[in-house]
């Protein structure tokens, strides 16, 4: 059985529509991975950084903020830096969850266009078979 050029282009366009919806959603898991563990999904760096008051001090206390010459700013200590580094910790989290959710929602349409795309052509391959036959 001969395949007419249109059969051809349509299946072909499946097959792609079929391995980006694959790629999309494993990406899209990762998404709910984040969303739901932000904490291991964030940089190590940053994770690292905020659990203690040490590994703060240890991160930031170098900024040209606490260093410069003319008026510079006290780094904080006690109960002050716990606030401070628990407060921009759940900060990280908030954004972290944030960017899966926008992320989710990036693939959710990637996912929808390439359903429909696949369906489209689908049909058109269906229909180029049976009018070749």
């Amino acid at each position: 059985m001969m395949k007419t050029i249109l059969e051809i282009y349509a299946l072909a366009v499946c097959f792609f529509t079929v391995a980006c919806f694959v790629i999309t959603l494993g990406l899209a898991l990762w998404n709910v991975v984040e969303l739901s563990a932000p904490e291991f999904t964030i940089n190590n760096q940053k994770y690292e950084c905020h659990q203690t008051d040490e590994a703060y001090r240890d991160c930031f206390s170098d900024q040209y903020k606490y260093r410069k010459k003319e008026s510079p700013e006290t780094f904080p200590t006690g109960e002050v830096l716990t606030k401070k580094r628990e407060f921009e910790y759940s900060q990280i989290i908030k954004s972290e969850r944030r960017e899966a959710l926008q992320g989710i929602v990036q693939k959710s349409i990637i996912i929808l266009v390439d359903i429909i795309l696949f369906i489209i052509h689908w049909k058109l391959a269906i229909r180029a078979r049976e009018n070749a036959s």
